[in-house]
């Protein structure tokens, strides 16, 4: 299972399945009865999956109704009786659906329990009114981009429920047109009160590191460092060799828990990055995927004899390792990492060394850290536009004809504009 506990008060949580095709998919759960949520099913079954959508995507988008479905508990809403009237939200609840959208789910859990583990449906006699008054307090707000995708999917799915019920009613009923009218009305409202992300200044931009602040970062994440903050042989040369993959390659961290041994062929020194959607052989829930094309990589004499000393000497020695050919594997159990296991070792590094970077993150470390150091190459080797974005595409695995090199160009252009201004300035 992976996603939204269902715990601290929360009713609803998410949890994929596997199919024995190994397709992964996942289903929003009431924690109190432990079965799926028929609507929010029957949405993500009928209109996500039906439309290809990947399981993160799916995922992103029932946590996004969890949002949605706790707001209107906490307000008394009920979403049948409602569209059955010809009606479906007010604006005062739109306004505190969209409130919603920019809170923590713990904010929101914690809203609407009301300092008690009563679930939603238990305090659906509270006024609208009371409820603003209850939550006049303003917690801490999400990045304005996930609180923008969280109202895209809660638009999507009250636009899936109205045109169901539409479907369901004569064009004659008084209630069609009045249920067609306030459906238009409410996503018109909520499209509005999206936040816009700032990206498009570039100001929210998430930078590579230096060449300076790697080495900082690798020095304080070797094995032998007194100030590497891990405990036992295999985390401490696991964790580094997650780290000089990531820099060395500019992979995803997904690309990374992907690899498995036979993808290496260390006589050659490179390594495969093989796309396997829906691997049944894969025992994780969410599985790691490979978002971009698959490709060929060297990796080095150096990094490939790291990796081939922690295959021997440290991944040997956990578990059920020797099970599955997974590169990176949990410590004690040997199990295939996961995704949220790698997210919490630069979590803790983040806690145990304040002054590393607060952006230390494995996308960031890798994938824009690397296209970082590979403009400053370009530029030195002085390679044409055309040339770099071959050669950057070729290693990132997007096509030739995507536009997704310009947004590092961009990072690398926008970086040599502030050395140049400044030199103006001192100037």
């Amino acid at each position: 299972m992976r996603g939204i506990s269902c715990q601290e008060r929360n009713p609803y949580c998410v949890q994929i399945v596997t199919f024995a095709s190994g397709e992964r998919f996942p289903l929003l759960i009431d924690a109190s009865t432990g079965a799926p949520r028929f609507q929010p099913t029957l949405y993500a079954t009928t209109h996500l999956r039906a439309r290809g959508r990947a399981t993160e995507t799916i995922h992103q988008a029932l946590r996004s109704i969890i949002v949605l479905e706790l707001t209107l508990g906490r307000l008394g809403v009920n979403l049948d009786r409602r569209m059955n009237e010809g009606r479906l939200l007010d604006r005062g609840e739109i306004d505190e659906i969209a409130r919603g959208c920019s809170l923590p789910l713990e904010s929101i859990v914690r809203e609407s329990s009301g300092g008690s583990c009563a679930s939603p449906s238990l305090r659906r006699g509270k006024g609208f009114e009371r409820v603003r008054m209850a939550t006049k307090t303003v917690p801490p707000q999400i990045d304005p981009s996930t609180a923008a995708i969280r109202i895209h999917y809660i638009r999507d799915y009250l636009k899936w429920l109205t045109a169901n019920r539409l479907f369901s009613l004569s064009p004659r009923d008084g209630a069609y047109a009045a249920l067609k009218v306030s459906a238009d009305l409410v996503c018109g409202v909520l499209a509005e009160l999206a936040p816009v992300s700032s990206k498009r200044h570039g100001v929210t931009d998430r930078k590579g590191f230096l060449q300076t602040e790697i080495d900082t970062i690798l020095a304080v994440m070797d094995p032998a460092s007194p100030t590497n903050p891990w405990k036992g042989e295999h985390i401490k040369a696991r964790n580094f060799l997650i780290a000089k993959w990531l820099v060395a390659l500019g992979i995803r961290r997904g690309e990374l828990l992907n690899v498995r041994i036979d993808d290496i062929d260390f006589q050659t020194e490179r390594v495969t990055i093989e796309r396997r959607p829906d691997d049944a052989r894969d025992p994780r829930p969410n599985q790691p995927r490979v978002k971009t094309r698959g490709r060929d990589l060297p990796i080095g004499s150096a990094l490939a004899a790291l990796t081939h000393e922690y295959v021997r000497t440290q991944r040997a020695t956990q578990g059920n390792a020797r099970k599955h050919g997974y590169l990176f594997v949990a410590n004690g159990t040997g199990a295939p990492l996961s995704l949220p296991q790698v997210a919490a070792i630069f979590t803790d590094l983040r806690r145990s060394r304040p002054e590393l970077p607060r952006n230390l993150m494995p996308h960031v470390l890798g994938r824009h850290s690397w296209n970082t150091r590979f403009s400053e190459l370009a530029d030195e080797r002085k390679l044409s536009a055309e040339l770099e974005k071959k050669v950057r595409s070729r290693a990132m695995g997007w096509s030739e004809t995507s536009n997704t090199a310009a947004t590092y160009t961009r990072r690398h252009v926008e970086r040599e504009a502030d050395e140049l201004i400044r030199a103006l300035y001192d100037r």
